[in-house]
């Protein structure tokens, strides 16, 4: 089988300029290069250059897809809105990682997979993934711990290993959460067991009077540097910090219970026992859900053949016509409508009629071998 590497790369705040287009040319002469975007798909050879400089100096988002099972998400933020001391609680060193570049945090989300029978495709990651970057900048915390969670579901992970702090969310994942929990792969169940800890996010709406009470409150010193930010033409920088400033304030203040949640750090032994527990609410749940459907069902099933046996003649009327246009597709739906006729029959306490009458069919198309066979595989004789 071919080798498969897919490499993107996205610019979000500063668009490229024509000679960092022509630096990145030199790298790779066919890779697909706009002032936003770098893509390349590698089925033989390699990529020359190195996704970690080119985050550095380049890009504000990596995605790299493998078939041999390697997996790779890089972002980058403003060290102002996310510090590495933040960050460092969730670090593990085969799963999640970063490392600051002038004003610059680069965070890394890596799986290491055994590689599948499916083929594996990079496109359409980058859009799927991208969001949590800016949901980084608000101070949502989720995709972290989900990286550390992911780390920590490998085997030489210490068993005594506490768990980093436990955000808000983690039971009511925004659709990019979702898709890096499908992105690296984390069990459903270990998410649900670390879930039981997380406190929910306030769906209280922010109000005018909120938000007019924490402007009234920023220090002087702290405005003008938004005012500032403002006149250097960096007001998406200036909009992000005071974001992340106020939401933060609205969280610390509306959600006591996330204190409570960080001063008890489960180990991920405890993790994994509780794991053991969801999974088997998991099974319970999926089994009751089974079992729901297969009555569903049998109850539609039914409801059919209690209308076939309002007119059954007619119904025979319709086996003879689909036998008469000669085609296996037809014979296809003789077939199956002489099985729900033999089960109808059965249900009105009529199963001699219906033997008599399919005698009397099979014995008037005796010669169609293909219609034979299908009633026969049917186990209608």
């Amino acid at each position: 089988m071919s080798e498969y590497q897919y490499y993107e790369f996205l610019a979000i705040d500063c668009p490229l300029e024509a000679k960092q287009m022509a630096a990145l040319r030199a790298l790779s002469t066919r890779a697909e290069i706009t002032s936003t975007r770098f893509t390349n798909v590698y089925s033989w050879g390699d990529f020359k250059g190195s996704p970690e400089k080119l985050m550095e100096q380049y890009f504000d988002a990596h995605v790299y897809v493998a078939n041999w099972g390697t997996q790779l998400l890089m972002l980058r933020l403003p060290k102002t809105l996310l510090s590495k001391e933040m960050l460092a609680p969730y670090c593990v060193e085969e799963g999640l990682h970063g490392w600051t570049k002038g004003e610059h945090l680069i965070i890394e989300w890596h799986r290491e997979g055994e590689p599948g029978d499916d083929w594996v495709e990079g496109e359409g990651w980058m859009a799927r993934l991208m969001p949590i970057r800016e949901e980084l900048e608000r101070g949502d915390y989720r995709a972290l711990y989900l990286g550390w969670l992911a780390a920590a579901s490998l085997d030489d992970i210490s068993e005594e290993t506490s768990e980093p702090p436990v955000p808000m969310g983690l039971g009511a994942l925004t659709a990019a959460q979702h898709s890096l929990v499908e992105f690296l792969s984390l069990d459903e169940d270990f998410l649900a067991a670390a879930a039981q800890a997380s406190p929910p996010v306030s769906d209280r709406a922010d109000s005018p009077h909120e938000m007019v009470q924490w402007v009234a409150a920023i220090p002087a010193d702290e405005a003008r540097q938004y005012l500032l930010l403002l006149l250097q033409g960096k007001a998406k920088q200036a909009e992000r910090e005071m974001r992340q400033k106020y939401t933060l304030a609205r969280r610390a203040q509306g959600s006591p219970t996330t204190a409570a949640s960080e001063q008890k750090r489960r180990t991920l032994a405890e993790l994994h026992t509780l794991t053991e527990r969801a999974r088997a609410e998991h099974l319970e749940r999926k089994k009751r859900q089974q079992q729901r459907t297969l009555e569903k069902q049998r109850q539609q099933r039914e409801q059919y053949l209690a209308t076939l046996t309002e007119d059954f003649e007619q119904h025979w009327r319709e086996v003879e016509d689909f036998v008469a246009q000669q085609i296996a597709s037809a014979y296809d739906r003789a077939r199956d409508l002489l099985v729900d006729l033999s089960e109808a029959y059965t249900l009105k306490q009529n199963r001699d009629e219906f033997l008599r009458k399919f005698a009397q069919f099979r014995a008037k198309h005796s010669r169609r071998s293909a219609l034979s066979r299908r009633l026969d595989k049917a186990g209608l004789k």
